[in-house]
Parts: structure tokens; C-alpha cells; sequence
């Protein structure tokens, strides 16, 4: 199988960017060249689950790839990996909320440009963005809205997402509705400029706590990568759904209830467990165990992740929370 290694020279401290392209092999092919994939990895330098799902897939892809290319990327913030930083530490912002760059603009804006021009040559169907949220967490799979788009040319990109996202296996969550989407500037991340700028299918796959490689989140999300080229028809694997999986409804991910009191949190229900309005989620006591207040679900719906940490303020969100769309 052709297998090629480049480097991208990006305009920071002469740091280069490593991509890894798989692509099978012309007589195993079914038809024309196939599709092209993208998978990045580690935008945010202390979200570190998906560098181990690219060296995996980079071994696991020769000798499974029947059918197009993949282009693989490591780490799309070098600097951010050594020093353990979410955002660029060359100037502190953070990369998913700059696409599509600026050639002439901050450090991080010419390196978010230079990862976008180098994005565009790939001339990818479907780009694959992986991020990790929190110990206490399910995996699950993000779709962006494309609030740039109108009717029907909205209706059908968003739906291709969608059905590539259900093959990944994980609970699938939308996004925030339009205004709030906007406002958090999620149409410059990286899968929501690729959605809305180039028009192509984008997903984003949350797996794993930050800072370190666990071995069952690298699984879940390798597995949803692979279970996604499966339904490209870019490699012949058995689907298979992660035993955290929420099917049914549309659900979209919102911020959870919200602490009135400072205190110690203990969540009382587990990641991917529906719950109706109304049922204890969490509750805070004080260091001498006295009950500060009951945390309740405000609709139908489950906690998709508990907050990473154990002290919480009035006014923070114990948790990221599943609601009907």
C-alpha cells in the first residue's frame, strides 16, 4: 500500500506539521480513485486521546484500506502537546475558533491559515476532528450546524454528516441551537469552517480524558473512525455500536444545571443514563458532608459528561447534559 510521510513548514519557530497519507492500492480498488479522508488530531495541545488514535490507525489502515486515501495528522499544535497547553502557547488563543485563519494575522491565525490551506489540497469528502472531554464521560459524536447554508443545500450537507456520524457508533449529539452556536464562534472550528466553508461533511469525535492515553477511549474512537470509512466504502469491517451508544431521539449536547453554592460535587448518576425532568444528577455538599443543594435534570434527557473537577463555585455547570433537538 502507498505510504507517504510530509512535512508542512508552519510559520511558528520553524515547526513542521507531520501528515501520514494511506491510500490503497490501485488494483484493489472498486471504482475511480475513491474517497478522501481527513483525520486531525490534538488541535487543543492538552487533548491528547486522538494522537494515539492516529498512530494507530496509521498501523491498523495498510493492510485494511481497500478503497481512496486517508491523510492522517498527529497533532495540528505541536507546541500546545509539549507543553501541555489547550491553546497556542506562542500568543494564548485558542486555534478551533480562528478557521479559516489569516496569512497576515496573530501566530496562531498564520498557523490555523497554513493548516487550512494545507486542508484544502486534500480536497476532502469527509474531515474527522478528535477531541476528548473528560474522565467521567461517554464517547460521542459532534455535528456542527451549517448556519451558513440555506433550505435545502443545508438540509442535504448536514444529513450526509449525520449518516456518517451514526456510523461511528457513538451517541450522536447536534450541536447548540443556531444563536448560541454563532455566538460561541463554533463556524470557526475546524469541522464547523470545513462544514460551512468548503461544504463538506465534517464530524467531531469527543473520547477520553485529557492529558494521558487510556486505552478504552483510543478504542472507542479508532473504532468510530473505522466504522465511518466503513460506510464510505473505504474499508470492509462488521459495524458495531459502543455500549454506550443513546440511539432515539435527535439529542443536542447543552450545558448541564448550575451550581448556587460552592462546595464539593458528587455526580449521582452515570454518563449515558436517561433521566427525566426533575431526577438528581448531582448533588454539592461541605467537607463535613452536609447536603448544600440537589442538582436536577431540567428536561427529558442524560449527562453525556461530568465536569473535571471536584470543588465547584456558584455559576459552573456540573456537567454537559443531552437534551432533545
Amino acid at each position: 500500500m502507498p505510504r507517504t510521510t510530509s512535512r508542512v513548514a508552519l510559520p511558528l519557530r520553524n515547526t513542521e506539521l507531520t501528515v501520514v497519507t494511506l491510500s490503497a492500492p490501485a488494483e484493489r480498488r472498486r471504482s475511480g480513485p475513491g474517497p478522501v479522508v481527513v483525520v486531525t488530531a490534538n488541535i487543543h495541545g492538552d487533548e491528547v486521546t486522538g494522537v494515539g488514535v492516529v498512530l494507530r490507525l496509521a498501523t491498523l489502515l495498510e493492510p485494511a484500506l481497500v478503497r481512496g486515501a486517508v491523510h492522517l495528522y498527529p497533532t495540528l499544535n505541536p507546541e500546545g502537546l509539549e507543553r501541555r497547553s489547550r491553546k497556542m502557547p506562542e500568543d494564548d488563543q485558542d486555534l478551533n475558533r480562528l478557521f479559516p485563519g489569516d496569512a497576515d494575522g496573530s501566530p496562531a491565525e498564520r498557523l490555523v491559515h497554513a493548516l487550512w490551506t494545507d486542508l484544502g489540497t486534500r480536497q476532502p469528502d469527509l474531515v474527522i476532528d478528535l477531541h476528548t472531554d473528560a474522565p467521567d464521560s461517554i464517547p460521542y459524536a459532534i455535528l456542527d450546524r451549517a448556519v451558513a447554508l440555506r433550505g435545502g443545500v443545508r438540509a442535504q450537507l448536514e444529513g450526509r454528516a449525520a449518516r456518517l456520524a451514526q456510523a461511528s457508533g457513538l451517541t450522536v449529539l447536534r450541536e447548540y441551537p443556531d444563536d448560541r452556536y454563532a455566538r460561541y464562534r463554533l463556524d470557526r472550528s475546524l469541522t464547523g469552517a470545513v462544514l460551512n466553508r468548503m461544504q463538506v461533511p465534517a464530524v467531531t469525535v469527543e473520547s477520553g480524558p485529557r492529558l494521558y492515553l487510556a486505552r478504552e477511549a483510543v478504542d472507542a474512537a479508532t473504532n468510530a473512525v473505522l466504522g465511518m470509512l466503513t460506510a464510505m466504502g473505504m474499508v470492509e469491517l462488521p459495524p458495531s455500536a459502543h455500549p454506550s451508544r443513546v440511539d432515539g431521539e435527535r439529542w443536542r449536547r447543552d450545558s448541564g444545571p448550575r451550581a448556587s453554592g460552592s462546595g464539593i460535587l458528587v455526580p449521582r448518576v452515570r454518563p449515558g443514563a436517561m433521566l427525566a425532568r426533575g431526577d438528581v444528577l448531582a448533588e454539592i455538599r461541605t467537607l463535613s458532608g452536609n447536603l448544600v443543594e440537589e442538582l436536577t435534570a431540567e428536561a427529558r434527557g442524560f449527562v453525556v459528561s461530568h465536569v473535571e473537577r471536584a470543588h465547584v463555585v456558584a455559576g459552573v455547570p456540573v456537567c454537559t447534559y443531552a437534551l432533545e433537538d
